[in-house]
């Protein structure tokens, strides 16, 4: 995984996780997000369906837990504009978190299995990184070696 900056709206920009391979034919990535970023981009998500409406955005949420080593909150995604033709249960989504490591020796550690990463909007939301100046966008994706 390379750590960059991506955006999907050319306003906001967030850290992100990206792996090279996990990019669609148009070079948009799937971006792993920490808890804190995920925490920022939920703030951005309400405050926009706030202000444009929530048929026109889809909203993120953070719902905080403790289970004993799984992950440290639940991130659910709302797909508002879906509800009335999907119904609540498909208009909703919970995203699935990684775990990952940044050393190279990547071993079984059950003490140290990594950071949580969310990968919110996934490539849907047609996420895009940022090139090593962090102001032009890289599409297609390709990170420096």
């Amino acid at each position: 995984m390379h750590r960059v900056m991506v955006s999907n709206n050319d306003r906001d920009k967030y850290p992100a996780a990206t792996d090279p391979a996990e990019c669609d034919d148009e070079g948009y990535v799937k971006p792993y997000f920490d808890l804190d970023t995920v925490r920022e981009l939920a703030a951005n998500t309400q405050a926009a369906a706030k202000e444009f409406g929530h048929d026109s955005i889809d909203t993120v949420h953070v719902v905080d837990g403790d289970a004993d080593g799984k992950p440290p909150a639940l991130v659910v995604v709302v797909t508002w504009m879906d509800i009335e033709s999907k119904g609540v249960a498909k208009a909703t989504t919970i995203v699935e978190p990684i775990r990952h490591r940044e050393d190279e020796d990547q071993d079984d550690d059950p003490e140290d299995a990594g950071d949580w990463l969310w990968p919110v909007g996934g490539l849907a939301w047609r996420w895009y990184a940022f090139g090593p100046d962090g102001i032009h966008p890289q599409i297609p994706y390709k990170p420096e070696q």
